[in-house]
């Protein structure tokens, strides 16, 4: 009776399983790796963020490293009509709003050579952002920093003046995609690490957002 199963049709089922296995293996390596791009401590030491002072959208000056009453500082990448950085202000002004009361202060930086003050200043008040966003001539600023895009947030600890974090707020929004709710929330877990005096390994990840363009960034 088993004769005419034959040993190759019965090798071709358990090949099959051990297939389906490995797939679904896979698909759980691959839901628990991290974000593309992330770097940590070990690889990628963090910066320190140079002094700077800068006038926003209402003629008034920040100084960086004045802001030493804050316990965190979060500075985000704005640029006037990017769609993503339009989309992601809801989300961002939510995290204003969750963790501002706790001593952590919100600043934007445009550094597009063709975002005037004006321009900026009517953007701020279209969606409205409470927050400075900082005019960044000449690009002094972010460029040393490696930034490429708008909607890159950065988190800086006052107390050595190191960015902690680098990279999008969160995952609800990436190219040509967008959930309902974000998955993870990058920043708000590196500021609750913070208020709650932990250690905070550094990452680096890709931000999804439009290119700013360096004229004088020396590309490789």
């Amino acid at each position: 009776m088993f004769r005419n199963i034959g040993l190759s049709r019965i090798t071709a089922v358990s090949i099959a399983a051990i297939a389906l296995g490995l797939s679904a293996c896979n698909r759980e390596t691959a839901e628990a790796a991290p974000p593309a791009g992330a770097k940590a401590a070990e690889a990628e030491k963090a910066p320190t963020i140079p002094d700077f002072t800068l006038g926003d959208q209402a003629g008034a000056s920040h100084e960086l490293y004045k802001m030493t009453d804050a316990k965190a500082i979060v500075l985000t990448m704005q640029g006037v009509g990017c769609p993503i950085v339009q989309k992601m202000t809801p989300d961002l002004k939510a995290v204003q709003a969750a963790y501002e009361a706790k001593g952590v202060k919100f600043v934007m930086l445009n550094s597009n050579n063709q975002d005037t003050v004006p321009m900026i200043a009517a953007e701020a008040t279209s969606f409205d952002i409470k927050m400075p966003i900082l005019k960044d001539e000449g690009q002094k600023v972010a460029e040393p920093l490696g930034v490429v895009r708008t909607a890159e947030v950065m988190v800086i600890d006052p107390k050595s003046w190191k960015i902690v974090y680098h990279g999008p707020l969160n995952d609800r929004l990436t190219y040509g995609k967008e959930r309902a709710a974000a998955n993870n929330n990058f920043v708000p877990d590196v500021l609750d690490k913070m208020l709650a005096g932990q250690q905070v390994a550094y990452v680096h990840q890709q931000t999804d957002g439009c290119i700013i363009d360096f004229p004088n960034r020396v590309r490789g």
